[in-house]
């Protein structure tokens, strides 16, 4: 049976490589206004004062001291001296969540707690059910159903994380009903195939010097993309929402349309197209309806909180957005070989983890057309929920597809 929360005036955390299941925690069973206290080893140092300074900043949790262990992360005595030095004076309320930390921390902080603090609650979070088990000595344990409420810049935040400055991820896509048209062609192999042959025969040819897009400047001097071969529905696309004419396509038009640069226009063109329709869809679906507090984006540009940018990204994500404090990851790419597809969810899966642990969910968006042979070759993935492929056949109904994935993991 699930119960409420019972919220202490402090609560002891044991940090583990990934601070979100404490951030979880601290969010569900500490009073507003109370007192958080971070057991942390040399390893886990970083990660504890990310927590602490999301939770004292963003939360208006009052700060502590941490409680530094060094390397005396399985030492008996010293784990007890510790905790013990820090409960014996505090006044109030007392808990602790176990779930992260060494098992070895777990067993001696537990102990050396409830010698102190006799009336201390005991919690654990339980990622397979996402649900907080409260440990009873004499009856069976309790859950509590979580509601903590995360923001994508806050959880970056928690690992020491930001996106550029000059890149903030967008929480509007570009060109919505052009994406939608292009999206419901291409899901037909024949019609897609065509509009590959254009980009790379024609709009490539004169925007692109090998891997590279060419310079603004050149950009802006390029000319007009002739539409040849485009077949008379995807030539109607350009014509209705790029400004296209007869034969040809001006690249001019992209501050018009909306773009920052020619080249974003350029890109879109080439395949990004399908991360708007992707935001687009997940937008429609009502189920991150805060965009501007950062619940929902596309194309985030992630970097260390280094005093001054990288000139390169640590990673990227394509389309992304949080449903309570679970990340949602989503790769795209119009991409049709089983190669590269599985490489953008291999990457998108390691990415996602490392920033929503175990509870991360993760999909990609390709144009790969066996999409269930995808997930059966991915083995453990291929029978976790939590993962999803879209190929292209699901395109037309994606809006739906990703509802009933959020639904089994919500």
């Amino acid at each position: 049976m699930t119960m409420p929360a019972p919220q202490t005036d402090h609560l002891f955390l044991l940090m583990g490589g990934n601070p979100l299941p404490n951030a979880v925690a601290a969010l569900t069973l500490l009073k507003p206004g109370g007192t958080p206290h971070i057991v942390h080893t040399r390893q886990t140092r970083t990660q504890a004062e990310n927590l602490m300074a999301l939770l004292t900043t963003a939360f208006d949790y009052q700060p502590a001291p941490l409680i530094d262990l060094d390397q005396a992360q399985a030492e008996a005595s010293l784990i007890r001296q510790q905790v013990q030095a820090r409960a014996t004076s505090l006044s109030g309320t007392v808990g602790m969540n176990y779930t992260g930390g060494t098992k070895p921390m777990s067993v001696h902080a537990y102990r050396a707690l409830a010698d102190v603090c006799p009336q201390a609650i005991f919690s654990y979070l339980d990622s397979n059910t996402s649900k907080i088990t409260l440990d009873q000595d004499q009856a069976p344990s309790q859950q509590i159903t979580l509601h903590a409420e995360l923001n994508l810049k806050q959880l970056f935040q928690l690992h020491g994380l930001r996106w550029r400055d000059n890149q903030p991820p967008l929480t509007q896509p570009l060109l919505p009903e052009a994406a939608t048209q292009l999206a419901q062609l291409q899901s037909t192999r024949e019609l897609a195939y065509l509009w590959r042959q254009w980009c790379n025969h024609s709009l490539l040819r004169l925007t692109k010097d090998r891997d590279y897009w060419r310079p603004e400047w050149q950009l802006a001097q390029a000319p007009p993309i002739p539409l040849s071969g485009l077949p008379s529905p995807l030539r109607d696309v350009l014509q209705t929402h790029l400004d296209a004419g007869e034969s040809s396509l001006s690249l001019s038009v992209a501050t018009k349309l909306g773009f920052p640069t020619i080249t974003d226009l350029c890109a879109w063109l080439d395949g990004i197209w399908l991360e708007h329709y992707t935001l687009d869809q997940i937008q429609r679906l009502g189920l991150s309806p805060k965009a501007s507090n950062g619940q929902v984006g596309l194309g985030f540009h992630i970097i260390p909180p280094e005093p001054q940018s990288p000139r390169y990204d640590k990673f990227e994500f394509d389309v992304a957005f949080m449903q309570g404090y679970h990340l949602f990851a989503l790769s795209c790419t119009t991409g049709t070989t089983r190669k590269g597809c599985k490489q953008k969810l291999l990457e998108a899966s390691i990415r996602s983890r490392q920033l929503g642990g175990s509870e991360a969910r993760v999909a990609l968006v390709c144009g790969y057309h066996r999409a269930n042979d995808l997930r059966a070759e991915l083995e453990v993935m291929g029978r976790d929920n939590k993962i999803a492929v879209f190929d292209r056949q699901d395109w037309p109904q994606l809006g739906q597809k990703i509802a009933e994935w959020v639904e089994r993991n919500g």
